[in-house]
């Protein structure tokens, strides 16, 4: 296995890798450019197209995901869709050339974000088997 990189917030060279990471891209679910991929999560928490509008006019990533936390919430939300959401943010995130050149190079880097407010959905526990990077 490669090098181990824990971070509670991907930061530095991997600062692309977090979701409050600022490069924009397209969003085909949402039809629009979003900020971020924390304003994108957000805004599929949401069949309600308003809610989703106000997540992604929100002028940070932190500020899109207070927003999130008053939507309500798409059916199944807690049952997997959340899951399906992330792959469909990740998915068009890393369709930006630069972003996947950037996730590419990782290759043989194990990347763990951990966090101090344990969340032990979004993030892992140094144990936990994660995988290596640059993989797509």
């Amino acid at each position: 296995m490669g090098q181990f990189d824990q971070s509670p917030m991907f930061a530095g060279e991997l600062a692309f890798l977090s979701n409050f990471d600022q490069t924009p891209f397209l969003m085909p679910l949402l039809d629009a450019e979003v900020a971020s991929a924390e304003h994108a999560f957000n805004a599929l928490k949401t069949v309600d197209e308003d809610q989703q509008h106000h997540v992604l006019e929100a002028p940070t990533p932190g500020e899109s995901k207070r927003r999130g936390r008053r939507v309500t919430l798409r059916p199944g939300w807690d049952a997997g869709v959340r899951v399906w959401a992330m792959r469909q943010v990740l998915t068009a995130k890393f369709a930006v050339p630069a972003l996947r050149y950037q996730l590419v190079r990782t290759e043989g880097r194990v990347l763990v974000e951990t966090n101090h407010w344990h969340d032990q959905y979004c993030a892992r526990s140094v144990s936990d088997h994660v995988g290596t990077g640059g993989h797509l």
